[in-house]
């Protein structure tokens, strides 16, 4: 599902993978375990851990998240991350709930596949 929302143009991402450096990344769409993001001709390995940066102004003010993320898919354009339950939570709490009837069906962005924990 995409984004339809004055957030979608204020919310800035950058995706930190160490090897490749900081990835600039747009949000598209967001699912009950995280979001599928834009990131032009980037590719990220799947199954690899990165830091993500949430940022946006509201009410005259910058806010900033800082989270960890798994790569579950990543193509040409677009890059699917899944958080874990509680830092997804605590994201939605940053993001003050505006998207809820987005992340509220699993199946929002098809099927994500999940990352496989060895």
């Amino acid at each position: 599902m995409m984004l339809n929302t004055p957030l979608n143009e204020s919310l800035h991402l950058i995706l930190n993978y160490r090897p490749l450096g900081l990835v600039r990344a747009t949000p598209k769409a967001f699912s009950a375990f995280g979001m599928m993001v834009e990131t032009g001709c980037i590719l990220l390995p799947n199954q690899v851990e990165v830091d993500v940066t949430l940022s946006y102004r509201r009410e005259g003010r910058n806010r900033v998240h800082r989270v960890s993320a798994w790569v579950t898919r990543s193509e040409p354009g677009e890059t699917c991350l899944e958080f874990d339950t509680e830092t997804w939570a605590a994201t939605r709490l940053f993001l003050d709930d505006p998207l809820s009837a987005l992340y509220a069906h699993p199946g929002a962005l098809g099927k994500i596949p999940r990352r496989e924990i060895n």
